[in-house]
C-alpha cells in the first residue's frame, strides 16, 4: 500500500464518520457481534498466521494470550455497553439554574491503531473493539514484523467490515510513519518509548490526542518472609510467557541480600516445572527476529562484562 491509498482509506472513514455523527447503540452492538463472529470462526487461522510469523509460537498460547483476552473484552463490553452509553445527569452550577446538565457521550470519529508484534492479534483488535463500542471508525496498522498475521487480519476484517468501518493497513516502517501523520480523531500506539516519542511528535502536528502504551520496567520484590518456591514459580511464569516478549514481563528481582542463590535455585526448578525443555519445545515461543535475538545476546555479554553471573537453563541452539 502507498500513501495515496492510505489517504484515500482515511478520507473514506472520515467522511463516513461526519455523515453519521450519532451512531445508535444497535449499530455499535452489531459491529461488535461481527468482530466476535470473526474471532469465533477464524481464531485458528489467525493463530496459524502468528505461528508462521514467530516460527515457533503454540496456537494454544495465541488462544490464551490473544483470542481469549479479546473474547472476554467483547463479552464485557456487550454486557455493559447500554449502561455506558446512557446520558449521565450531572450537577448544575447555581448560576446556571434552572437549567439542567447532562453528559452525552458521542463518537470521536476515526481512530488509528498502531499495533506491536508481541501479541499481534490482541493488541491490534482490543483497541479496535473499544473504539467500535464508542461508535468510531477504525484504521489498524499492524507491525511489519508479523506479515502473515497482518495479511490474514486484513483479509478477515475486509470480509466482516466495510472499509469505511474498519480496515487494516499493511506496510513497512515508512508507511507506519505516514499513518501516524494522518489527522485522526484519536491515535493509539503500543510499542517502545523511542518510537512512541516519534508517534507523539507526528500526532502533535494535527493536535491528535494519543494513547501511548510504552515500554517500562517491571520489578518483582521478594520479602524475606515469602515462600521462595511459590514466588519463583509465579515470576517464572510471567517471565517465560511468550519467551518474555511481554511489556509487563518481570525485568528484575529485588530480594534480601544473601538470598540470591536460593532464588536462583528456586527459579531453575520453576523453569524446569513449566518447561521441562526449552530447546525444541513447541510450547516455548521463539524470539520474533534475528535482530531481537542478537540484542538479547548483546545484553547478556554486557552483563557478564560488568561482573554478572549468567546461569544457563537448557541452552537453546543458535537458531531463532
Amino acid at each position: 500500500m502507498n500513501t495515496v491509498d492510505l489517504q484515500a482509506l482515511f478520507e473514506a472513514q472520515y467522511q463516513a464518520s461526519r455523515a453519521h455523527v450519532d451512531v445508535p447503540l444497535v449499530v455499535r452492538r452489531e459491529r461488535l457481534l461481527r468482530m466476535r463472529k470473526l474471532l469465533d470462526e477464524h481464531g485458528p487461522t489467525l493463530a496459524a498466521a502468528v505461528q508462521a510469523d514467530f516460527g515457533v509460537r503454540s496456537p494454544r498460547l495465541t488462544e490464551v494470550a490473544d483470542l481469549f483476552v479479546l473474547r472476554t473484552l467483547l463479552a464485557h463490553t456487550l454486557r455493559h455497553l447500554a449502561r455506558w452509553s446512557r446520558p449521565q445527569k450531572v450537577r448544575t452550577p447555581i448560576f446556571l439554574q434552572p437549567a439542567s446538565a447532562m453528559i452525552h457521550r458521542q463518537p470521536l470519529g476515526v481512530v488509528g491503531v498502531v499495533a506491536p508484534w508481541n501479541y499481534p492479534v490482541q493488541l491490534a483488535l482490543a483497541p479496535a473493539i473499544t473504539a467500535l463500542a464508542a461508535g468510531n471508525r477504525v484504521m489498524i496498522k499492524p507491525s511489519e514484523l508479523t506479515p502473515h498475521t497482518s495479511a490474514q487480519m486484513a483479509l478477515l476484517v475486509a470480509q466482516f467490515f466495510a472499509p469505511d468501518e474498519v480496515c487494516v493497513v499493511q506496510g513497512d516502517a515508512a508507511l507506519s510513519s505516514a499513518f501516524c501523520t494522518l489527522p485522526f480523531d484519536h491515535l493509539v500506539f503500543t510499542g517502545s518509548t523511542a518510537v512512541g516519542r516519534k508517534v507523539a511528535q507526528a500526532a502533535a502536528v494535527n493536535l491528535t490526542p494519543t494513547t501511548l502504551e510504552l515500554g517500562g520496567k517491571s520489578p518483582c520484590i521478594i520479602d524475606a518472609s515469602c515462600d521462595m518456591q511459590d514466588a519463583a514459580l509465579k515470576i517464572a511464569h510471567g517471565k517465560l510467557l511468550n519467551a518474555g516478549q511481554t511489556c509487563i514481563a518481570p525485568d528484575y528481582v529485588l530480594l534480601p541480600r544473601g538470598h540470591e542463590a536460593a532464588f536462583a535455585e528456586a527459579f531453575r526448578a520453576a523453569v524446569a516445572k513449566l518447561f521441562p525443555r526449552i530447546a525444541g519445545n513447541p510450547d516455548y515461543a521463539s524470539i520474533i527476529s534475528p535482530r531481537h535475538l542478537a540484542r538479547l545476546r548483546t545484553m547478556l555479554q554486557q552483563a557478564q562484562t560488568q561482573g554478572a553471573e549468567v546461569q544457563s537453563m537448557d541452552p537453546a541452539p543458535d537458531a531463532v
